[in-house]
């Protein structure tokens, strides 16, 4: 009974490898080329000024203004971290065209408390 399952078995196993060596060559690999690489983003602004809106102990909404009229057009987004650095909180808007002021409505709207820190990010445009 063994010696007929050897040879069932390795022909079994031929058969997979020949499967799996076909799946493969039906990928349609071409010669264009794969890299990575990293470059300097230059960025719209370097200073906000902010400004938090509270209700009943919640920040609702965080308001960033002197926004730089070279982000306008860009989606700016705000998360609030604890004094652990953990998001409390988070939010984002369109730059108008101009730049000026942005009003984020925060989607978690933590308690005033717990909000340490305010950072932004724009991308775009």
């Amino acid at each position: 009974m063994v010696r007929r399952v050897a040879p069932v078995l390795a022909a079994a196993a031929v058969g997979l490898l020949a499967l799996a060596y076909g799946a493969a060559a039906s990928l349609g690999i071409n010669g264009a080329s794969l890299g990575a690489g990293g470059a300097a983003v230059q960025p719209c602004d370097t200073s906000f000024t902010r400004s938090l809106t509270v209700s009943g102990g919640n920040v609702t909404q965080v308001t960033i203004g002197d926004v730089a009229g070279a982000c306008g057009g860009g989606q700016m987004t705000v998360v609030l971290t604890n004094a652990s650095g953990a998001k409390v909180g988070d939010g984002s808007a369109s730059v108008p065209s101009g730049g000026g002021s942005v009003t984020v409505p925060i989607d978690e709207q933590p308690s005033v408390g717990s909000v340490r820190n305010v950072h932004v990010v724009v991308v775009g445009p």
